[in-house]
């Protein structure tokens, strides 16, 4: 009998381990870059936010938010927190993801940072680091353009966010087009804000894309997850001591400059959400701010046909309204 006992004892133990090994696979892999708008995931962690809706989630970090959309292309991640323009590369060869939810849009987060530069005017032939290719290369092409210039009229450094905000505060080069944190430590650096997307309200919006074959075998989950998402909002307004403490660690700035970061968002509601997310042609939907982000990307031959909006955004996964 102790043997009987202890055999059946054994089997329990290995399948609990197999359902744990299982659960654990199942997690849904989010990728998480470091920006400002995308934080409040690492609250819902931090709360218990996603077991309270019944999801395992597995969030990742990524320090360089291109490393992030190449995961997601790759089926390494299941979905992701990436730009606009990060989707419509993941589809430049056909529908692989979706746009299931909008995070925030810059509202000063992103900007252009410059030293002795007095005025957008003295850019012309100027040495401007940016991101080429990403949401940074269209928030410049934007800038100059509403100052009378083009890329023609400069010398465009191809670096990443990161590595554009470090090479500003060691004075390699004297502007530079970044995003929050890289922006501010700039500034401290000695540089100044010389424009920033308060300059270009609706250009540049962050998104959460799901892989497409994920959405289709485990689109519950995904529901979850988001509505998951919704709730650290929620916690972030009624708890913002506690949870900037948890979004400024996530971001690896004090407590302070990412209250400080904060202001440079705007956030999107669930009702926000759905007025920009469902079908429909009125300011607020996203499917023109797509548009526009495919055009340009055909422009500068980074895609080789626009991607229709239509192909790639839904509403389906959103909660009901409150």
């Amino acid at each position: 009998m102790r043997k009987q006992a202890l055999w059946i004892t054994a089997c329990a133990l290995l399948l609990g381990c197999s359902v744990t090994a299982r659960a654990a696979d199942s997690a849904l892999r989010i990728g998480v870059p470091v920006w400002v708008g995308w934080m409040p995931w690492w609250v819902a962690q931090e709360k218990g936010l996603f077991k309270k809706n019944g999801v395992a989630v597995k969030l990742r970090n990524f320090p360089v938010q291109g490393d992030a959309v190449q995961a997601l292309a790759g089926g390494s991640l299941d979905l992701s927190s990436v730009a606009t323009n990060d989707i419509l590369s993941v589809n430049a060869k056909g529908p692989k993801a979706s746009v299931v939810l909008l995070h925030d849009e810059s509202a000063g987060a992103d900007m252009m940072i410059s030293r002795g530069i007095d005025s957008p005017k003295d850019l012309k032939g100027q040495r401007i680091a940016v991101e080429v290719g990403g949401v940074s290369h269209f928030f410049l092409s934007k800038l100059l353009a509403q100052n009378g210039l083009s890329e023609k009229d400069v010398t465009v450094v191809n670096m990443t966010a990161p590595d554009a905000g470090a090479a500003f505060a060691v004075k390699a080069i004297n502007v530079a087009v970044t995003w929050e944190p890289y922006g501010s430590q700039g500034v401290k650096a000695g540089g100044k804000v010389l424009l920033s997307s308060k300059d270009t309200p609706g250009a540049i919006v962050d998104v959460l894309g799901a892989r497409n074959d994920v959405l289709k075998k485990r689109g519950n989950s995904v529901r979850r997850a988001i509505a998951a998402w919704f709730e650290a909002l929620d916690y972030v307004q009624t708890h913002q001591e506690e949870s900037f403490k948890i979004m400024a660690k996530a971001s690896g700035v004090t407590v302070p400059e990412f209250a400080e970061m904060w202001q440079g968002v705007r956030i999107f509601t669930l009702a926000d959400n759905k007025a920009a997310l469902e079908p429909g042609t009125t300011a607020a939907n996203f499917r023109g701010t797509v548009n526009e982000m495919s055009k340009f990307m055909v422009e500068q031959k980074l895609l080789g046909k626009p991607v229709p909006a239509d192909s790639m955004v839904s509403a389906d996964f959103l909660p009901s309204a409150k």
